[in-house]
């Protein structure tokens, strides 16, 4: 017999006892039996569904099944003062802000967290998570920085390796990757890291590999669908990798990053309004972002539209000196006044200075100048 199945008897001869009903609970939702949990708590008195115990295990499976508002509403029931409530009724809180698109009032909500009951490491987790988010990527590694040993550690050196990466050091992420890795082969953040890296040394094999991994137990992972979208594009696949990619973005609609690779994607088959439809929602997340500014330049370019293009060109190397995209579009306009071989040089000064797979070679750029050029 089950230990949930002998809990459940014991709640049956003894309904009235929160204690029995609360472990009862906790069974069903360690073993992602959401739904009996949820009719559980529907069958129990008015009385007992009030107590505290048994609300923040309701809240947990609104939370759970994705009704963040509901669960805001009952976990804020049970919070007179944030600075003396149980940590993992603050953190299932936050938890649920963030969910709910408020990341802001999840901050506020964690500052006013204590750990005495033990959750240091789920508090930091979910700090880092939200930062991380904001793009405060250094905020999130020092949000990190007290775990220095507990049950959850590969996560946070999961996490901290996805930071590092972010960041731009590759290094220090492949070593916290590696980290990680050596306690939990199947530590998300870690793979992500490990398939990225490979990904940049167009090591595509062992790229794919983590990148399947991840995805095996985290298929709703959008970080894992972006790899394996750039791994298929960079092996020629391009209707595969848009399908892959345009999967990542509903996944991960709030990600810059993954907006410009479709928007490639779709250069790649020249589809230049697709392109610009995606460089409009990198914009959306985020106005000041050079790239997305480089990545109109180039639409605008490719368009023969010069005068939209030399202003695009313009607010990207303002916002981004070093940015690729704007300087993609200036080959592009270099090759309609025909100096081939300066848009050239152009272009492998970029690539010359870009690790790994994140450069466009010039061949590519002059094909794909040739694809869009009008006929006639």
């Amino acid at each position: 017999m089950s230990r949930a199945a002998l809990l459940a008897g014991f709640a049956d001869r003894d309904p009235q006892n929160p204690v029995l009903l609360c472990d009862l609970l906790d069974e069903l939702l360690a073993d992602g039996r959401l739904d009996e949990a949820a009719a559980r708590i529907g069958k129990v008195s008015p009385s007992l569904r009030e107590l505290p115990g048994v609300r923040f295990r309701e809240a947990r499976c609104a939370l759970l099944s994705g009704n963040t508002k509901a669960a805001i509403t009952l976990l804020q029931s049970l919070i007179s003062n944030v600075e003396t409530a149980p940590a993992g009724v603050v953190h299932d809180l936050a938890y649920a802000q963030f969910a709910d698109g408020h990341a802001e009032e999840a901050l506020q909500t964690l500052a006013h967290a204590h750990d005495a009951d033990g959750d240091t490491a789920a508090l930091a987790l979910l700090k880092a998570r939200i930062l991380h988010r904001k793009n405060q990527l250094e905020a999130a590694i020092e949000a990190l920085a007290p775990i220095q040993s507990d049950t959850r550690l590969s996560e946070v050196q999961g996490l901290r390796a996805l930071l590092w990466l972010d960041i731009g050091d590759t290094t220090r992420a492949s070593e916290e990757a590696e980290l990680a890795l050596k306690v939990d082969p199947d530590q998300h953040e870690a793979n992500i890291v490990r398939g990225t890296v490979a990904l940049w040394a167009q090591r595509l094999q062992e790229s794919t590999a983590a990148f399947e991994r991840v995805l095996a137990k985290h298929p709703e992972s959008g970080r894992a669908w972006l790899g394996m979208g750039q791994n298929v594009m960079l092996l020629g696949d391009v209707p595969s990798a848009r399908s892959l990619l345009e999967r990542a973005t509903t996944v991960m609609p709030d990600h810059i990053g993954t907006w410009h690779a479709l928007a490639w994607c779709q250069l790649l088959e020249g589809d230049l309004a697709g392109a610009k439809r995606s460089f409009d929602k990198a914009f959306a997340l985020d106005r000041t972002f050079g790239e997305t500014h480089g990545g109109f330049a180039l639409v605008h370019a490719l368009r023969f539209e010069r005068k939209e293009a030399e202003e695009s060109i313009k607010r990207a190397t303002r916002l981004d000196p070093q940015g690729r995209a704007a300087r993609y579009a200036q080959s592009v306009l270099l090759l309609d006044e025909g100096r081939v071989d300066e848009a050239r040089k152009l272009i492998d000064d970029i690539v010359a200075r870009t690790p790994g797979a994140g450069a466009i070679p010039a061949d590519f750029i002059f094909k794909l100048r040739d694809l869009v050029r009008p006929r006639g």
